[in-house]
C-alpha cells in the first residue's frame, strides 16, 4: 500500500514532469538547473559548475510508480470481460517499482558504483518516477470471449533527479517518455506484458548509467552552462 508521503512524491513527481516539459525552453528551471541537449532522453537539465567527479557510491530511493490518469477507469469501462480490480491495480504498481529499482540497481553495480544506504562526500543519491504508467493488457492470460490481442505491452514516463547527500543539493535531472517495442499483433500474456516493460526499465537504466559516467568524465559542468549546450 501506498502511504500518503508516497502519494505526495508521486503526486509532485508527476507535476514536475509536465512543467519540465513545458519549461524545457526556458534559459534555467525554477531549482536553478539549466536545460541541455541530451543525448538518448526527452529532456534534461544541470546545475552549472556541478562535479561528479567524486561520486563513487550511489544511494538509489525507491522509485515512485504512477498510473496515468483515469487509466484504470477508462481501461474497465473498455474491457468490461476483463476487469481490472483496485487490488490487481496494486499489484501491477509494487511489480513495476521493484522491477525498476532491481533493475536500476544492478546497473549501477555493474557500472562500478557501490550501491549504499549512507550519506558521505562521495555519496550521489538518485530519486525516481515512472509516471503515466499504462498498460494495454493488464490481465492478459485469458481466453475465450475475454482474450486480448496487443501490438505493444504500454507506455510511461520516466523522471530521474541525481542529488549531492550532504548538500542535498540537486544536480540534475532527465526526463523521458516511451512505448514499450512493438511486437506484432500477440495475444496478451502476463508474462509478455513483464518483459516488455523489463526492456523499457533496462533501457532507461542503461542510459542513465551511462550518462553518469559521461558526467564524471566532463566534470565540472562549466559555470557558464548555455540552455541547450551539449557537453
Amino acid at each position: 500500500m501506498i502511504n500518503g508521503t508516497h502519494c505526495l512524491r508521486i503526486l509532485a513527481l508527476v507535476a514536475l514532469y509536465w512543467l519540465a516539459s513545458a519549461a524545457s525552453a526556458q534559459a534555467t528551471s525554477p531549482d536553478g538547473l539549466v536545460p541541455v541537449k541530451p543525448r538518448q532522453m526527452e529532456l534534461a537539465w544541470l546545475r552549472p559548475g556541478a562535479d561528479f567527479r567524486p561520486y563513487t557510491k550511489v544511494i538509489v530511493d525507491r522509485t515512485q510508480v504512477a498510473f496515468q490518469p483515469n487509466w484504470l477507469e477508462d481501461y474497465n469501462l473498455n474491457a468490461p470481460l476483463n476487469k481490472v480490480s483496485p487490488g490487481d491495480a496494486a499489484q501491477i504498481l509494487t511489480a513495476a517499482q521493484k522491477n525498476f529499482d532491481e533493475i536500476f540497481t544492478d546497473a549501477v553495480r555493474k557500472a562500478g558504483y557501490e550501491v549504499v544506504t549512507t550519506t558521505g562526500p562521495d555519496v550521489l543519491r538518485v530519486n525516481s518516477g515512472i509516471l503515466d504508467l499504462m498498460l494495454n493488457a493488464p490481465k492478459g492470460d485469458n481466453s475465450g470471449p475475454g482474450m486480448t490481442w496487443m501490438i505493444t505491452a504500454g507506455q510511461a514516463a520516466l523522471i530521474i533527479e541525481v542529488r549531492d547527500t550532504v548538500s542535498n543539493a540537486l544536480l540534475g535531472r532527465v526526463a523521458d517518455r516511451e512505448m514499450t517495442q512493438q511486437i506484432g499483433r500477440q495475444l496478451a500474456s502476463t508474462a509478455t506484458t513483464l518483459y516488455e516493460f523489463r526492456q523499457l526499465f533496462e533501457h532507461w537504466a542503461g542510459v542513465c548509467v551511462k550518462a553518469l559516467g559521461e558526467l564524471k568524465a566532463k566534470s565540472p559542468v562549466p559555470a557558464n552552462l548555455k540552455p541547450n549546450q551539449r557537453l
